[in-house]
């Protein structure tokens, strides 16, 4: 029997009636994604994959997702080792450290728009090769950041089949101006319309239908601590803005409170997941909003970033702090992740080795390799360098080319092989 076409209707229309889409509304009609699919798939699997088992994690009963953010593929790699359910990628940890441009940026999205569909491409590559190589049977799902999708709803469409192409399984947008965006926790952000917002999200779930990657779509407000919007022309808005114009040209935000509320409940009726960034961690604020969020509606996930950007130092008793995740899980925070976790430990790990061994002292090396070899024996493996990076799937394959006899393999005579 002869194969449907994936473009054909029923195809389209029998992955629309699927109940992963129980909760989700469409601005556009089966018709719509048919125009613009081709008639066999155009990705690879890693996606749909990713995409269908962070799904599942993220609907568990009484359980809760907890990840760090990657800021190198081999921090990636190391969550693996470990058994992370997710990898992070922050747009922030991008533009300070993984993107394709010839500078490292602060978080106003200055780097090159396809740096991270490439880096969660580089993990997703890393992680299949390290997969292989061990007895693992799949890689976890890349949940990644789109920022304000670096323009209207045409970057937002290809942006997000870049990242799915890149085998994503998770994204979310922010409702920042894209042309004047800054980090959550910084000043001078500006937002943009519910309407204009939506429009962006279904963009993006466009993308997704017309590749047939269900991947999670999550809704990001930064309203809660921004102080201006582009424009009043959204009734949904205007409770929430002055009639007068900043110097800037744009309207200042009165109510943030409200108005973060009010847009997460609008957002809700098209994304996966619901995030409202934070200045502080603030569980009352954390509660009112879930509250909120729950009773429209019942089953909408939600997201925290508990973020390095906030001093948790003199915030929390040490209880309080090992309590922190379970109770926001338990307000239905379901994703919850720390976003810059992988520049604050690359960053302070290398002061701290350069600091010590500044001058010439090799007893700084000498310890961090007996501080390696003590890991080793925790599952730590990187302590032999080239095998952690594909040294030895690509010594199978000159076993397997040259013969086990060969004087070319690199393992050979290696150090690695013989000193630890």
């Amino acid at each position: 029997m002869k194969e449907t076409a994936f473009d054909d209707l029923s195809n389209i229309e029998s992955y629309l009636e699927s109940d992963r889409w129980s909760n989700i509304s469409r601005k556009y009609s089966s018709h719509d994604i048919s125009k613009l699919r081709a008639p066999f798939k155009t990705i690879s699997p890693i996606s749909e994959n990713g995409a269908n088992n962070l799904w599942t994690l993220l609907n568990r009963d009484g359980e809760f997702i907890s990840g760090l953010g990657a800021a190198t593929t081999q921090q990636a790699l190391q969550m693996f080792k470990l058994d992370y359910e997710v990898i992070y990628i922050s747009g922030w940890q991008v533009a300070a450290e993984s993107n394709s441009g010839t500078n490292t940026y602060p978080d106003l999205s200055l780097y090159p728009s396809n740096s991270g569909p490439n880096f969660v491409e580089k993990i997703n590559n890393t992680l299949l090769r390290k997969m292989i190589e061990s007895s693992k049977v799949t890689i976890p799902p890349v949940v990644a950041d789109a920022e304000s999708g670096f323009g209207g709803v045409y970057n937002v469409f290809e942006l997000t089949s870049q990242f799915i192409k890149s085998g994503v399984a998770g994204l979310h947008f922010e409702d920042q101006l894209a042309s004047e965006k800054k980090c959550g926790h910084m000043g001078g952000k500006v937002v943009i319309p519910t309407h204009e917002y939506i429009n962006k999200l279904a963009s993006a779930r466009l993308a997704s239908d017309v590749l047939g990657s269900p991947i999670t779509l999550i809704a990001r407000t930064d309203s809660l601590n921004a102080k201006l919007m582009t424009s009043s022309f959204d009734e949904r808005d205007k409770p929430f803005l002055s009639n007068k114009r900043s110097p800037d040209g744009f309207y200042p935000i009165v109510n943030n409170h409200e108005m973060a509320i009010a847009k997460s409940l609008a957002y809700a009726e098209y994304a996966d997941v619901i995030w409202c960034e934070t200045n502080t961690p603030d569980l009352g604020f954390a509660k009112e909003f879930s509250s909120e969020i729950k009773n429209h509606y019942p089953d909408k996930i939600l997201a925290y970033n508990c973020s390095p950007s906030f001093n948790w130092t003199d915030k929390f008793t040490d209880i309080e702090i090992a309590n922190f995740q379970n109770n926001l899980a338990q307000m239905g925070y379901a994703l919850q992740f720390v976003s810059l976790a992988g520049f604050h430990s690359m960053s302070s790990a290398m002061y701290d080795l350069a600091s010590s061994y500044k001058g010439g002292n090799m007893k700084a090396i000498v310890d961090l390799q007996k501080h390696e070899i003590n890991l080793s024996k925790e599952g730590y493996t990187a302590i032999k360098h080239q095998q952690e990076v594909g040294g030895d799937y690509f010594e199978s394959i000159g076993e397997i080319i040259m013969g086990n006899d060969s004087e070319l393999l690199s393992k050979k005579d290696s150090t690695e092989e013989t000193q630890f």
